[in-house]
């Protein structure tokens, strides 16, 4: 693009607009290769990640003869809901998602006070015993009590078939407690002293100061809280024993239990088309508990993808 100008002494100059934006910017022949290259990994990366989770959506809506002939691939064949008919026919399907939301999402909150409490003083901190205090969060870590322990923790505490019993066993984790504490270590120390200059003690500066100031790192640690709460089988499996205090994982379980039972009844009749349709109900039935589960956790990964990534990088500025 082009613009001229007129001096004083009456000549004109014709200027040049050069605009430095990475379009104009001339790329070698390298670098083309290179991008060509990464896109077209990127591309086989998303097709092998994204076919599978497809697959599963496509089986669970498809018809009982286009799964039992297997012609399903990445779209449905034959749409036929049956299969979430009959999960969410299930009243006690509502009770245990409610249940999961309860331990997923106030865990959550919970979680995260004490993890901030738990690394406040490793970030700030300057008192007898710090590496002491450290290498106590670091050994639970590197090893644990196992099972048994833990069921005769939790029984003794009368925490046994309690919601309770999910949210208190997973409260504090010690990676989690490393990384939120690299990420207040990148938080200029002089922030701190500025807040104690000024009268406001350390709960005062955590909460109104280093808890706002790192918002991506909690909400990346947020969401693998509520994530393990919510994919969480082994715990409730042992800890709850009250059918109206199962968790979705339980009561997913069960429905494929249900489902498969259904199946293996199969075996001493004639395979029939009513048969088949029972066998390949089995089959939906359990991709669809599949979708049934994920659906959550896709919903609310977009809102808080960007403090996921930004919380990820700047969490291992420190170690």
């Amino acid at each position: 693009m082009k613009d001229t100008v007129q001096t004083t002494t009456g000549k004109r100059i014709i200027l040049r607009k050069v605009k430095y934006d990475q379009d104009y910017i001339k790329r070698s022949t390298g670098e083309k290769v290179f991008n060509v290259c990464n896109i077209i990994l990127m591309a086989l990366l998303l097709v092998f990640l994204l076919y599978p989770v497809l697959n599963v959506l496509a089986i669970s809506m498809s018809s009982e003869t286009e799964v039992m002939a297997a012609n399903v691939t990445f779209y449905p064949i034959g749409y036929n809901p049956q299969a979430y008919v009959t999960i969410f026919k299930d009243s006690e399907l509502w009770r245990s998602i409610l249940n999961s939301a309860i331990v997923a999402f106030g865990g959550c909150a919970l979680s995260l006070i004490a993890l901030c409490i738990a690394a406040y003083p490793l970030a700030y901190g300057q008192f007898y015993g710090k590496k002491l205090y450290s290498v106590i969060i670091m050994f639970t870590m590197w090893f644990q009590g196992g099972i048994v322990p833990l069921f005769l923790t939790i029984q003794n505490l009368g925490l046994y078939d309690s919601l309770w019993a999910l949210i208190l066993n997973g409260l504090i984790s010690a990676y989690n407690v490393v990384i939120i504490r690299s990420y207040f270590n990148s938080i200029p120390f002089s922030v701190v002293e500025s807040a104690r200059i000024d009268g406001a003690n350390d709960f005062t500066i955590l909460f109104r100061l280093i808890i706002p100031l790192s918002k991506p790192v909690i909400a990346t640690v947020a969401l693998w809280v509520i994530v393990g709460h919510w994919n969480d089988y082994m715990n409730p499996l042992i800890l709850i024993s009250s059918t109206k205090n199962h968790t979705l994982q339980l009561k997913l379980k069960s429905l494929v239990l249900a489902a498969e039972s259904s199946t293996s009844n199969l075996t001493t009749l004639s395979q029939t088309t009513a048969h088949k349709g029972v066998a390949a109900l089995s089959t939906q039935v359990k991709n669809a508990v599949l979708v049934v589960s994920m659906i959550p956790m896709i919903s609310i990964y977009p809102f808080i993808q960007r403090y996921f990534i930004s919380g990820v990088m700047l969490g291992a500025v420190k170690g």
